[in-house]
C-alpha cells in the first residue's frame, strides 16, 4: 500500500497543462476515431458484440465480474484444467539481429473447471523463462510472472527480470528528422552522387565500403580512442556502424493491479529499476569492403576504424543526454478499461489504458524525467455464427516524454501489460527497422484481420492456425502540440498466428515498408 500511495502521491503532482494537452492529443487522434469505427458497426446485440455464445453466469464469483469478461463457450471447451507446461526452441529470424536460437519455456495453472474464476482469466498463474541469442550476439534474457485475481482476490501480481545485451541497436536521431528518408553517397565516397528517398538494405550494404579517413575520424588501439589522424593514401575507414551501438540492461519490473466496477477497471501502480551500460562502435577495428577493387587481386577490403557514429555526432553537437549511459529509476502509475473476453487472444472487447511513468534521483535514477501514455485497443467479431473466429482488431497509441530523457529512454513507453518499444521492428510499424522513428512525442497504430482457418489436436495439444493481414501507421513529433493526421509512415503485411493451448501464440511476420521489408519469429500477437 506505501507504494500505491506514493505512486498516487507522484501522479497527483503532473504538470495540469501538460496533462490536458496530452489526452486532448491522444482523444483526438486515435480513441474518437477508433469510438467512431466501432459504433459504425452497428452493434444490434449483446450476444453479437461479445463475439459468441457465453455460458451462464458464475454465481459462486466471491466478487462481480461483469459476463463480458467470461469466456466463450467454445473456447472453454478447449481450454484445459490445472497445470500444464508449454515451450519450445527458439528459433527466431529478425532482420536486423540475425538468426535467433534458445529456449522460452512456460508454466501455466488454469485451476479445475469448478474454479469460479476459470471462465473470466486466461489462467491463474503464468510463468517463463527464456534464454536466447543470435548469430549477431544480441541476448534476451527473462524471468517473468502473471498472477490475476492472487489469492482469489480482486489484486493482479507481474514481475518481470530481465537482462538485454544487444549490439546490434539502431540509433537514426531522436524526432521530427527521423521520419526524413535515408540518403548515402554511392559506394560511400565524398562528393560521390546521392541517393536519396534510399532502401535500409542497400544504405547498410553502401556503408560498408570504405573511404578516405579525416582527423575527426577515431581509432581504437589498446582499448583507447584516439583521433586527429591525419588523412592520407593509408587512412581508411568506413560508416558501417554508423547507426548502431551496443546497450545492456540489466531491469527488473514489478507492478501490482487493484481491480474495480466488476472487473473491468484497474488502478496499476508498481517500479521499474534498470541500469544502461552504452558502448559507441566509434574507432572499432570492423569489416569493410574496398570500393574499387572489390573482388580482383588488388582488393584492399579488410579491418579497418569505424568513423565516427551518428550517436556520437548528436552528443557532441549537444541534441542528447545518456551518451554514457546510466541508471533508470522510475514509479509508474496507471489506470485501466478492459472488457476483452481472453486476453492472450481476444474475441471482442475493448481496452483502454493511461499511464504515467517517473524517474526522480530521489530514487537513485540518474536522470529526471516524465512520461506519458495512452492506449486503446478494440476487439470485434463480425460475424460469430459464419466463423469461428473472425476478429477485427486495432490499436491506436500515443506518448509523451518530458523533462531531461536519455536518448535510449525515448524509444520506451510504458503500458500496463508490456512496453511499446520505439515505432518500427516486431510490434510497431513492422516494415521499419527496430527503434526507426523515435522522439519527444510518437504517436502509431495498427489494423489486423484475424481469421481462424483451422484447427487440430496433437496428444492432447489443442492448436489454432490464423491468418492475419495488418496495416501499421506512425510518426513522431517534436512538440505534441502540433501532433496531427498528416506525414505518417505506413507499412503492410501478413501474418500466420499458431496458438498452442489457447494462451501461448505464436506470431510469423512479413512485413513491407517503401524502405524496407521484414520477416519475424516470435511469441504473442503485436498487440
Amino acid at each position: 500500500m506505501k507504494l500505491q500511495r506514493s505512486s498516487i502521491s507522484i501522479f497527483c503532482k503532473i504538470r495540469k497543462w501538460n496533462l490536458k494537452n496530452f489526452y486532448k492529443s491522444f482523444f483526438t487522434i486515435f480513441v474518437i476515431p477508433g469510438c467512431i469505427f466501432i459504433s459504425s458497426l452497428k452493434i444490434s446485440a449483446q450476444e453479437n458484440f461479445t463475439g459468441c455464445d457465453k455460458p451462464e453466469a458464475r454465481k459462486d464469483l466471491p466478487f462481480s465480474i461483469d459476463r463480458v469478461k467470461q469466456m466463450c463457450k467454445k473456447d472453454l471447451d478447449n481450454k484445459k484444467e490445472g497445470w500444464y507446461p508449454t515451450g519450445l526452441p527458439l528459433i527466431n529470424s529478425d532482420p536486423n539481429e540475425g538468426i535467433g536460437y534458445g529456449v522460452r519455456v512456460y508454466g501455466y495453472n488454469n485451476g479445475k473447471k469448478n474454479d469460479p474464476f476459470f471462465e473470466y482469466t486466461p489462467y491463474r498463474l503464468r510463468f517463463f523463462a527464456q534464454y536466447f541469442n543470435t548469430t549477431k550476439n544480441a541476448q534476451y534474457h527473462q524471468l517473468s510472472l502473471d498472477m490475476p485475481y492472487v489469492a482469489n482476490t480482486q489484486w493482479r501480481l507481474r514481475a518481470d527480470a530481465l537482462l538485454t545485451i544487444t549490439p546490434t541497436t539502431l540509433y537514426f536521431g531522436v524526432g521530427e528528422s527521423t521520419l526524413k528518408p535515408l540518403t548515402y553517397h554511392e559506394r560511400n565516397q565524398p562528393g560521390a552522387p546521392q541517393v536519396t528517398n534510399g532502401q535500409y538494405g542497400l544504405q547498410e550494404s553502401t556503408f560498408q565500403y570504405q573511404r578516405p579517413g579525416g582527423s575527426g575520424d577515431p581509432i581504437e588501439l589498446g582499448g583507447r580512442l584516439y583521433s586527429g589522424v591525419s588523412s592520407g593514401p593509408g587512412f581508411n575507414v568506413t560508416d558501417r556502424m554508423y547507426n548502431r551501438y551496443t546497450i545492456q540492461t540489466p531491469q527488473l519490473n514489478f507492478s501490482t493491479e487493484r481491480s474495480f466496477f466488476h472487473g473491468t477497471v484497474r488502478l496499476v501502480a508498481g517500479f521499474r529499476l534498470s541500469n544502461n551500460i552504452v558502448h559507441v562502435n566509434d574507432g572499432k577495428f570492423v569489416k569493410s569492403v574496398d570500393p574499387i577493387f572489390e573482388g580482383t587481386p588488388l582488393s584492399n577490403s579488410g579491418q579497418v576504424p569505424n568513423a565516427k557514429t551518428k550517436l556520437t555526432e548528436d552528443a557532441e553537437a549537444g541534441k542528447i543526454l545518456g551518451y554514457h549511459g546510466g541508471f533508470v529509476n522510475t514509479a509508474k502509475i496507471g489506470l485501466v478499461y478492459d472488457t476483452r473476453d481472453f486476453e492472450p487472444d481476444p474475441n471482442s472487447g475493448v481496452f483502454l489504458e493511461g499511464t504515467y511513468e517517473k524517474a526522480s534521483k530521489t530514487i537513485a535514477s540518474d536522470f529526471d524525467f516524465q512520461k506519458y501514455f495512452g492506449h486503446a485497443k478494440f476487439f470485434y467479431s463480425p460475424f460469430p455464427k459464419t466463423f469461428e473466429k473472425l476478429v477485427l482488431a486495432s490499436r491506436f497509441g500515443f506518448g509523451i516524454s518530458d523533462g531531461n530523457v536519455p536518448f535510449f529512454e525515448y524509444r520506451n513507453l510504458w503500458g500496463t501489460e508490456n512496453t511499446v518499444s520505439g515505432l518500427g521492428g516486431l510490434r510497431t510499424l513492422r516494415g521499419y527497422k527496430q527503434d526507426r522513428f523515435v522522439g519527444r512525442a510518437m504517436g502509431f497504430g495498427t489494423l489486423e484481420l484475424r481469421w481462424k482457418f483451422w484447427s487440430f489436436s496433437v496428444g492432447g495439444e489443442y492448436f489454432a492456425l490464423n491468418l492475419v493481414p495488418f496495416w501499421d501507421f506512425g510518426r513522431v513529433w517534436n512538440d505534441e502540440h502540433k501532433a496531427g493526421l498528416t506525414d505518417y509512415k505506413y507499412s503492410q503485411g501478413l501474418g500466420l498466428r499458431i496458438a498452442w493451448n489457447q494462451a501461448t501464440i505464436i506470431m510469423m511476420d512479413y512485413a513491407v515498408s517503401r524502405e524496407d521489408k521484414q520477416l519475424f519469429v516470435n511469441f504473442s500477437h503485436a498487440f
